[in-house]
């Protein structure tokens, strides 16, 4: 959007608001340019404007608690119904997966977590080696910290917390207190089941290039991170393709931060009658 001198601005412009501009569309280089002639700031609740999943919040909330009534081992389902207190839960239902890069809005680390978690529930399908339990309470886990991470305001911000710990720091602290108690109530929580639960999540970022103070050291580990690591990058990848604002058909105009260019054209599914061109 282009603003000049000779635009009416009614109201203070602050971070959280709902703004109303009357323009002319026009074009410039090639890309859509608006040119603002009026602008206010209305009183708008700003949720209705706000991105959110795909997929309703209620129906991802419902295949979570789901998820979370799935697991068998008496240790983990105990300590995740112990973190996903009610307080917890409606925190993390509302959270963004990140603040810029991937599921950057309300209802996003929801959605990434379960989609990370299906995708370790099918490799557990797939590999009868690995422990279903441990790897599905991993993927609900991984990104727990980021609730205290991040807050919505007009957009994913960073809180102090986040800043100067991360959500890795702040999860495995999490995972550290709720052990405390429940063994201070009588529960002999296993050593080895503590210390894989939080390698795991210490480890899913993958490398220390990428935040992790420790690379994965076991199955359910690796697994966890590349699972991580899928849905992150895919969500770019759809997200690319379908903002594409480059001038050429085939490919998006040179992304400076992942320093590549993305191929736009999908292959039509046969199952969905299409035919390529």
């Amino acid at each position: 959007m282009v603003c000049w001198d000779n635009c009416q601005i009614s109201g203070q412009l602050e971070n959280g608001y709902v703004v109303g501009v009357l323009g002319d569309m026009g074009t410039y280089n090639n890309r859509s340019q608006l040119t603002a002639r009026r602008i206010k700031i209305l009183e708008d609740d700003p949720a209705p404007y706000m991105r959110g999943p795909g997929v309703p919040v209620q129906n991802l909330h419902y295949e979570f608690k789901l998820l979370l009534n799935s697991i068998d081992n008496s240790f983990m389902k105990t300590l995740l119904e112990r973190i996903f207190n009610e307080a917890t839960e409606k925190m993390f239902v509302n959270a963004p997966a990140a603040r810029k890069i991937h599921h950057h809005y309300t209802g996003g680390l929801l959605e990434h977590t379960l989609n990370v978690a299906r995708s370790c529930k099918h490799a557990a399908e797939s590999y009868p080696e690995l422990n279903r339990d441990l790897l599905i309470t991993g993927a609900l886990l991984h990104d727990i910290g980021k609730i205290w991470e991040y807050e919505i305001k007009a957009a994913p911000q960073y809180t102090a917390a986040g800043r100067l710990m991360g959500h890795i720091v702040l999860g495995s602290e999490l995972l550290n207190e709720k052990i405390k108690e429940l063994r201070q109530e009588g529960m002999d929580f296993p050593d080895k089941l503590e210390w894989m639960l939080k390698h795991m999540i210490l480890s899913h970022h993958g490398s220390l290039e990428f935040g992790s103070p420790v690379v994965p050291l076991f199955p359910e580990a690796f697994v966890l991170y590349m699972m991580d690591n899928l849905d992150a990058k895919l969500f770019v990848y759809k997200e690319k393709i379908n903002e594409n604002a480059g001038q050429d058909e085939l490919f998006t105009s040179y992304d400076s931060f992942f320093g590549q260019y993305f191929f736009t054209y999908r292959l039509p599914s046969e199952n969905n009658g299409g035919q390529d061109e």
